[in-house]
């Protein structure tokens, strides 16, 4: 059992979160030139905060995860407001084609720290992607190791200098490639307000892809 299917249900219950998607949203949309003919990719979708966040501004989104949990809340979710722009689906972008593929832009948020192989994880997410297509990942700055208070939670990186995350963009294979902090989340540690960066890289694929 993926440990985010136990949180599913409480997940939209912090505030904070949905302040967090918001700001993403807002800082993808000052870098890069959404257009609602666009489709989209929401990698690690959670409940889809970031996407309904994004949804005004571009066509179809497919929230996809691999937490059976979220995913579920996810679809109940978008029932209920019965719009059809968005859908869910449980699946691993490194092994499953997503339905709908390839797309115009990929976006996540507070993900990649959770990846073991970040590169690899980046080609898998290029694959998928239009050639031209864009990507917007929001994640941690490099920090201490508090920003996760459960020991317990898979996390394989404590954030990321921005220069090494844009190395591993480039390496994947993305161009145009920038990394800039967009946010500073706010939690508390040891009874003070402790400040965490949050990182937005965007990056393009190549419009011609040269093989060998």
């Amino acid at each position: 059992m993926n440990r985010f299917d136990g949180m599913a249900g409480t997940w939209e219950a912090n505030p904070s979160r949905a302040e967090r998607a918001r700001v993403t949203a807002d800082a993808i949309a000052a870098r890069v030139p959404l257009q609602r003919t666009w489709s989209a990719i929401d990698v690690g979708s959670g409940t889809g905060l970031l996407s309904r966040m994004l949804a005004d501004r571009v066509g179809r989104i497919l929230l996809a995860d691999t937490s059976q949990g979220m995913t579920e809340v996810a679809a109940q979710m978008i029932a209920a407001s019965g719009d059809d722009q968005l859908s869910a689906v449980c699946l691993d972008v490194t092994t499953d084609t997503p339905p709908g593929a390839p797309f115009d832009l990929a976006v996540s948020l507070l993900m990649l720290h959770h990846v073991k192989d970040v590169e690899g994880f980046l080609e898998s997410v290029l694959c998928h992607l239009e050639p031209g297509g864009y990507i917007a990942f929001a994640d941690l700055a490099a920090e201490d190791g508090t920003f996760h208070e459960d020991p317990a939670e898979e996390v394989f990186h404590h954030g990321f200098e921005p220069d090494h995350l844009a190395a591993m963009a480039t390496s994947a294979g993305f161009v145009g490639v920038s990394v800039e902090e967009v946010h500073q989340m706010v939690k508390k540690r040891s009874g003070q307000d402790t400040s965490y960066g949050l990182l937005l890289l965007t990056g393009r694929v190549p419009v011609t892809v040269t093989t060998p």
